[in-house]
């Protein structure tokens, strides 16, 4: 019996191992490229087992952040933390829209094309507008109606809908609510959001050992599907946005390491599952479970890491500003449209504006909200989709992990330390 239980012991470590992980990699990008019909039979497992991380992913959201926001307001932190968060999430948008417009002038990822590039996207462009009638311009999202439209008329038609935005401004209301009423009622429903929250949680490590599974399913269709032409044809704009999510998590990485004492490796160690789900699953969301434990792990407070990371997905996503305000430099650049110097407080405010928007929008919506940094400019907002769009798989992965390192720094600067805090880190296994 001891045997076959260390055998199960063995197999477990060694699905969580990083080399499961990077061997799965590997294998999914050998299927992509020389097996596609072999991808097309994996797909439907890899989108089962995102919909498994997403069937915990709203709900484990939704939990946290009562739970967070009521515990804090009870505790008379809120000040404390909500303040440092507010100040942590403009300044992190802000900082990232100006490391894109300067990598986007240093290295005019629109300008110089050579004409065998322009040929690709124009026949892109053209063979687009055949087949929907014409180039339509997508609706321009204002920030008034983004604002709008986070407030649910109806909580369960959201989540049901799986509108995220509508659904975390409920749980902060209600998280508010609980935490100012000072009866004994909403004591108790906060302690069944921690315990339900904590059952989530445990779900979430289950299925953390079908990793390496998931993701040779979920990458290898992907690398099939979305082809190499047009990423040739827009390989310089790929290779900046991809230089500048770099950039942002070598440096957000080193703020994590100063924030908990960890060596920069250690760090990325333990973050590395997480960001591994959000590259393959395009999901922030359905990182957030994973970016929790190893915050925990690496010692930060369970009391504000619950609730800053669900809120910094959503309201402090810096990949998004890298996506938009690339792509809008990219536009301008290609259609030789000059830039002057009064357009830069569009790129760093329009950019900030629609990456909050997009951040609540499936992708193919997201793109829309481009228009708030293209319409300033006179610029086409459909022929930006089009293009856009095209090139989404090589963009969309690197952005979410960057949304969801993002979130994990918010929280090492927002958050003490659990030592500091007067808490203990969270009992959860170190990988």
């Amino acid at each position: 019996m001891e045997k076959r239980t260390s055998v199960v012991l063995y197999i477990g470590r060694a699905l969580l191992s990083p080399w499961a992980t990077a061997a799965a990699i590997a294998l999914a990008v050998g299927f992509g490229l020389w097996l596609p019909q072999l991808c097309a039979a994996l797909k439907p497992l890899g989108e089962l087992y995102l919909a498994l991380l997403q069937m915990c992913s709203l709900p484990l959201v939704i939990c946290g952040v009562v739970a967070s926001i009521g515990r804090i307001l009870r505790d008379g932190q809120s000040q404390r933390y909500l303040g440092r968060l507010v100040s942590v999430v403009v300044g992190g948008l802000f900082l990232t829209a100006v490391l894109a417009v300067l990598l986007g002038f240093a290295f005019q990822p629109g300008s110089g094309l050579s004409a065998e590039t322009t040929q690709t996207l124009g026949r892109l462009l053209s063979a687009s507008e055949i087949k929907a009638g014409g180039v339509t311009p997508l609706r321009e999202v204002s920030f008034v109606e983004f604002l709008s439209s986070a407030v649910p008329r109806n909580i369960f038609a959201a989540l049901s809908q799986g509108s995220q935005l509508p659904i975390l401004c409920f749980s902060i209301v209600l998280g508010i609510a609980l935490g100012v009423t000072g009866t004994t009622g909403p004591k108790s429903a906060l302690e069944s959001f921690e315990a339900t929250f904590d059952a989530l949680l445990k779900v979430i490590e289950w299925l953390l050992y079908c990793l390496p599974f998931g993701l040779v399913s979920l990458l290898a269709s992907q690398i099939a599907e979305a082809g190499f032409g047009i990423f040739v044809a827009m390989i310089k704009l790929i290779a900046v946005l991809n230089l500048a999510v770099l950039v942002s998590l070598v440096a957000g990485n080193f703020v994590i390491a100063r924030a908990t004492g960890r060596s920069f490796f250690e760090v990325l160690r333990q973050l590395m599952d997480c960001l591994l789900i959000a590259f393959a699953t395009k999901s922030s969301f359905a990182a957030i479970p994973s970016a929790l434990s190893a915050m925990q792990r690496l010692g930060l407070s369970r009391r504000t890491t619950d609730l800053v990371i669900p809120l910094s997905v959503s309201l402090n996503p810096i990949g998004n500003v890298h996506y938009y305000t690339l792509g809008a430099i990219f536009i301008a650049q290609l259609y030789g449209v000059s830039i002057p110097a009064s357009a830069l407080a569009t790129f760093l405010v329009g950019g900030v504006l629609a990456a909050v928007a997009g951040s609540a929008l499936p992708s193919a919506a997201a793109i829309g909200v481009i228009s708030i940094l293209l319409e300033p400019l006179g610029l086409p907002v459909g022929a930006a989709a089009i293009l856009i769009v095209a090139i989404d798989p090589f963009l969309d992965p690197a952005t979410t992990v960057l949304n969801v390192h993002g979130s994990c720094v918010a929280a090492s600067v927002v958050s003490g330390t659990a030592e500091s805090d007067g808490e203990s880190p969270a009992a959860l296994p170190v990988k």
